[in-house]
């Protein structure tokens, strides 16, 4: 084994193993999915503000985002940054995933079937992963919003499980899980493309 790797070459690398192969849709799986809940657990106070500035909720809508910074705490205490957290987890983790083990399974397809390879097949793989991913993991993203939107106190959901049945029953079976998705969809593709590429 050593005479084969000096005859090939300093530069040569052996063919990975069999297991390897195996498991590199799993790693990638993995790896999308804790960096997701990383990054998104880091920003979640931010998110949270977003979230309560944008919808108008009206115990902060008279706020700026460095006054709701400061409210949040002394109305709802510091874990009240991190309201839909939970549901953002059980989302970020598969859409995290989803979309960088799609990236690579698009990215051979592309390069197969269409003959495409450099930017070009790497910007058309990373919007579709990313397209991908929303898709599947949409109705997460739908009870998250609505999870921290909610101020302590003025509850519509008492939890994940509560807001799924509710959305179910009461906008529209599977429907109301998919409301606003184009326009999510059409911000997701450029975003997902460069993100990836």
């Amino acid at each position: 084994m050593a005479t084969e790797v000096a005859a090939a070459g300093p530069g040569a690398r052996l063919p990975s193993s069999p297991a390897r192969r195996d498991f590199y849709w799993l790693r990638s799986f993995l790896a999308g999915g804790v960096a997701g809940c990383c990054a998104k657990t880091t920003i979640a106070p931010l998110d949270r503000v977003k979230i309560l500035l944008q919808a108008h909720n009206h115990h902060y809508k008279h706020l700026g985002v460095l006054s709701t910074l400061c409210a949040v705490p002394k109305k709802e205490g510091y874990l009240g940054f991190y309201r839909g957290n939970g549901a953002m987890m059980i989302r970020i983790f598969p859409y995290g995933a989803i979309q960088f083990t799609a990236f690579g399974q698009y990215k051979e397809m592309i390069k197969k079937n269409l003959g495409i390879s450099g930017h070009v097949h790497r910007l058309m793989a990373g919007s579709m992963a990313g397209i991908t991913a929303v898709i599947c993991t949409y109705p997460l993203d739908m009870v998250r919003a609505r999870l921290a939107f909610q101020v302590k106190g003025d509850h519509k959901y008492t939890g994940i499980i509560h807001a799924f049945k509710t959305i179910y029953t009461k906008e529209g079976g599977m429907q109301g899980f998919y409301r606003g998705l184009m326009p999510t969809i059409v911000g997701m593709a450029p975003y997902a493309a460069i993100l990836l590429m």
